[in-house]
């Protein structure tokens, strides 16, 4: 089948042929490498970012692990510390309290010997009464040194009309007589205070008034 489009003329007459496979326009070298030099520094923009990422990250690994080590150590200094504190504390304990119990060990000795002379299987003379007598007054005596050398002491005054700070009721007697009320009319165990504080109360039995 003809094509019947007309052709164009030149100006001198002949026709024009048309390619059919025209030229492709060629792409400037100079782009293309700008392109790649682009892609490249993206690239080793990336390698930086990841190389301080790392190493960041090797910090603070570092600094847990040191951390981690230092909290090993302090607890481990605690420790050693808390049983140093416990024994320091375990020996002033006994070296402060060895001289009661070395006293208290000496009663238990008189103690111990006054109590053989009682138990013993024969009937006991005048002597051997006289002799407990003696020993258990020197227990007394004893006791009270030790208190003593404690600053504790029992009470010097007695006062006649019951006060709480100081007695403790363990008995009452009647009496018709309404001023003697809350008198002390016997004293059963002798108070102990310590530097004015009172360590246990005397132990009193009081009067009662009751109307005739």
């Amino acid at each position: 089948m003809e094509n019947n489009e007309p052709r164009e003329l030149p100006s001198n007459g002949k026709p024009v042929e048309r390619l059919e496979n025209p030229p492709q326009p060629v792409k400037d070298a100079s782009g293309a490498s700008e392109s790649r030099q682009t892609s490249d520094e993206q690239l080793q923009g990336i390698a930086v970012a990841l190389s301080t990422q790392n190493a960041i990250l090797k910090d603070i690994k570092a600094e847990l692990a040191s951390r981690a080590s230092y909290d090993a150590a302090k607890e481990k200094a605690i420790d050693k510390l808390s049983e140093e504190l416990k024994l320091y504390r375990d020996n002033f304990i006994f070296q402060s309290q060895k001289p009661v119990f070395v006293e208290l060990i000496m009663l238990y000795d008189n103690l111990t010997q006054t109590l053989n002379l009682l138990e013993g299987g024969q009937a006991h003379d005048a002597d051997t009464c006289l002799t407990v007598k003696n020993n258990l007054r020197n227990i007394k005596e004893e006791l009270l040194e030790i208190l003593y050398r404690r600053d504790v002491t029992p009470f010097v005054e007695h006062p006649e009309t019951l006060d709480y700070k100081l007695h403790k009721t363990v008995g009452t007697v009647t009496t018709g007589v309404e001023g003697e009320n809350n008198k002390v009319d016997a004293i059963r165990k002798t108070g102990f205070c310590w530097n004015d504080k009172v360590i246990r109360p005397e132990e009193v039995v009081i009067k009662k008034y009751r109307k005739p």
